[in-house]
């Protein structure tokens, strides 16, 4: 195989920030969230699950995913809730995820396939990591995000 097509299968990951902003009780969460019907449209269709992570306060989101849940733990600080995504969980985070500040409900979301996580939601939705991406896979997951993004593509996962 050639150095160029070599080049071509390699699989690395797109880490998109979004402008943000803080408010009371959220750290960062993206100023404009027009990207998420179409992150939800064209990126998840082949998860299989969501792990959502919300803060122990957070008492209202984490009740709101309790009863979609097929697991809740807790972990320190953070109630971990495991979701199969069917159609009809995942059009409720698809519709139901901004809460009334107009930034997103969770904390972190981990999207997986066969247990392996394909997608990073962080930090209310300011941070989003496309795994096992090539990079012209990386050009197309970016175009859905406001102008205002930054977004850095890594050749490697680094895992």
């Amino acid at each position: 195989m050639d150095e160029k097509s070599e080049r071509g299968l390699m699989m690395g990951n797109v880490v998109v920030t979004t402008e943000a902003m803080s408010v009371e009780g959220k750290s960062s969460f993206p100023i404009e969230t027009s990207f998420w019907e179409d992150l939800w449209d064209q990126y998840t269709t082949e998860f299989q699950e969501v792990v959502v992570h919300c803060w122990m306060e957070e008492i209202d989101v984490f009740e709101e995913l309790n009863s979609r849940a097929v697991s809740v733990q807790t972990e320190g600080l953070m109630k971990v809730v495991t979701i199969n995504l069917t159609d009809e969980n995942r059009l409720y985070f698809r519709n139901y995820s901004v809460d009334p500040k107009g930034g997103l409900k969770w904390f972190t979301m981990f999207f997986h396939v066969d247990g392996v996580e394909q997608l990073e939601i962080g930090h209310y939705g300011s941070e989003i990591i496309l795994y096992k991406v090539n990079e012209e896979e990386a050009e197309k997951f970016i175009e859905i995000f406001p102008k205002t993004a930054d977004s850095v593509y890594h050749a490697t996962n680094g895992d």
